[in-house]
């Protein structure tokens, strides 16, 4: 029996790395399988021909002449390795390689062999039970199996939604009233200036009598000016008339002005759907926004306004809503796989397998079920000829195609291990904050195109942040302002929460949030918490996409060399 196992166990590996190899190598495995299995059974009354297993000359002809022959060593190469990682069986070997022997008494084939055993006086007098059927020659082994299902909780998820305020700005419009110039942001209009004291006035002096003439003569400040500067004669103020001997002297005294411009500030007015702020015409578009991550088969039930209607300042704009902030309950569909199960299982334990914004919503149930298998076989009651080989069935191999998921989950718990201490830090995320001013200046939060210096007004932690965005290491926290002039926001800052992989990222997005509903701190104070051991107990890996990351983990796989083992397997059944 052991021989047997052996040879089945060599023919499915040979098979499932068909590609591993040229012509000559696919050939000679073959042949050589085939005559292993021969002598397994009766090395020299059953000699075995490949042939035999062929149904037409199709087939003949591709047993000679494979389609792997047209490949190149490269491609051969390439195809084997996938193969190698996708089938199941092939893991099992690797996995089991150098763990002993195969326990023989738990193989299908020897279970059955021992029914025969077990039901000797059954089958010799022709009696059918719940194990042997002398009418139709099947054998069943009825076993309680656990049989795990998942079951819907049907419990409301609340999540709740408030308004988002988007701003744009618009152009300012500047009035002056009428005989007023507009100069930028300032009215100005010319505007004499006349002043009268012992600094400032206009002195002119005479004579009536003999001979006459008179002296003008203009003060500003005490200095003497000339009309060519713009100064002019204001009203007057004071005269004195001296008469003495022959003349008659007089003098008088005005106002001195000069030309001044005056200056006031324009009347500021917005287009229509803009408000004045701050000297800037800006409109709020509120935008609504859920403030939980659930998965698409979560639909909502009921939505419930709980900060009702008020008027808030919002980037310096009274703005009035009839609802700030609503409560939203969210039933999530999931399937009932419990229903397939049979009526009389029984249930053993229960626990919940997946959670939405920290509320379970499907349960993990482990149930104890009698499974009866039966197998025809050459089983005639009476007669000494049941499976007189051994071989009563014939495996059929399948590909496993949740080997890379399982293989990602893996290596997410042993990236958690390492970070297990004192207190334990699993998957813990660095703080990260970028500038982003408005009107799309310094915009120090792109995704994108770090490679090409776009960050050479940005500071080395935000080129480091945009690098480590490209890379798909990052965690979106939210947005605030950091910085307002007037009541209005001219610089926002944006929070991320940083990773050393992207399977901390993974698990923590859609684990610790999707599932757990944790949180990573606010905007302006992100924490990007690690995960403790409870909570990764908690989370069912099975709900994470782990796609994101089999480039990574596929570009890492070592495969075992083809020929160490054949030569072992050779070895192992005297080969």
């Amino acid at each position: 029996m052991r021989i047997d196992l052996w040879a089945a166990l060599t023919l499915s590996f040979l098979s499932t790395l068909a590609l591993a190899s040229e012509q000559q190598t696919f050939t000679e495995s073959a042949n050589w399988a085939k005559q292993t299995a021969s002598q397994a059974l009766a090395p020299h009354a059953l000699p075995l021909n490949v042939d035999d297993y062929c149904k037409d000359a199709t087939c003949r002809q591709e047993i000679r002449s494979p389609k792997e022959s047209t490949l190149s060593d490269s491609e051969i190469n390439a195809q084997k390795g996938t193969e190698f990682v996708t089938n199941g069986l092939a893991q099992d070997i690797n996995t089991h390689f150098n763990k002993g022997r195969p326990d023989v008494k738990s193989d299908p084939a020897m279970r059955f062999s021992l029914l025969g055993q077990e039901n000797a006086y059954e089958i010799t007098h022709g009696l059918s039970n719940a194990y042997v059927d002398c009418d139709s020659g099947s054998q069943c082994l009825i076993e309680h199996i656990p049989k795990q299902c998942h079951r819907p909780t049907n419990n409301n998820v609340p999540c709740t939604k408030v308004p988002v305020a988007s701003v744009s700005t618009g152009e300012v419009n500047y009035r002056c009233p009428s005989g007023w110039t507009q100069q930028g942001r300032d009215c100005q209009r010319p505007l004499p200036q006349c002043r009268y004291n012992n600094d400032n006035y206009v002195r002119q002096s005479g004579t009536r009598k003999g001979f006459s003439g008179s002296e003008t003569t203009y003060f500003w400040d005490g200095k003497i000016v000339s009309p060519n500067q713009g100064y002019t004669l204001g009203d007057l103020k004071h005269t004195i008339n001296l008469n003495w001997q022959w003349s008659a002297y007089w003098h008088k005294r005005y106002q001195i002005c000069r030309p001044t411009t005056q200056t006031k500030k324009a009347t500021l007015s917005c287009s229509n759907g803009f408000s004045l702020s701050g000297g800037n015409c800006i409109k709020n578009t509120m935008i609504w926004r859920t403030q939980c991550r659930l998965m698409n088969s979560c639909q909502v039930t009921r939505q419930q306004c709980i900060e009702g209607r008020a008027t808030r300042t919002i980037n310096g704009i009274p703005t009035t809503l009839n609802c700030w902030k609503y409560r939203i309950d969210h039933r999530c569909d999931r399937p009932n796989t419990c229903a397939n199960l049979p009526k009389d299982c029984t249930t053993q334990a229960q626990h919940c397998s997946l959670k939405q914004n920290g509320v379970c919503i499907e349960q993990e149930i482990t149930k104890r079920c009698a499974e009866k298998t039966c197998r025809a076989t050459n089983l005639q009651c009476g007669e000494q000829s049941f499976c007189l080989d051994g071989d009563c069935y014939v495996e059929a191999p399948k590909l496993n195609s949740h080997f890379d998921k399982s293989v990602a989950a893996l290596a997410g718990l042993a990236e958690a291990v390492k970070d297990i201490g004192d207190p334990p830090k699993i998957f813990t995320g660095k703080p990260m904050k970028c500038n982003k001013k408005l009107a799309g200046f310094n915009d120090c939060c792109k995704d994108s195109g770090w490679g090409q210096g776009l960050g050479a007004t940005c500071s080395e932690a935000e080129e480091a942040l945009g690098k480590a965005k490209e890379k798909g290491l990052t965690l979106y926290v939210g947005q605030y302002c950091a910085k307002k002039v007037l009541g209005v926001c001219t610089r926002k800052k944006r929070s991320y929460c940083v990773y050393d992989n992207k399977l901390a990222k993974i698990i923590q997005e859609q684990g610790s949030i999707q599932q757990l509903g944790k949180r990573l701190g606010s905007a302006k104070n992100p924490t990007c918490a690690a995960i403790t051991p409870e909570e990764l107990g908690q989370i069912n890996f099975e709900y994470i996409d782990f796609k994101e990351f089999y480039p990574e983990m596929r570009a890492n796989t070592n495969l075992p060399n083809f020929d160490e083992i054949k030569q072992r397997l050779q070895s192992a059944t005297g080969g």
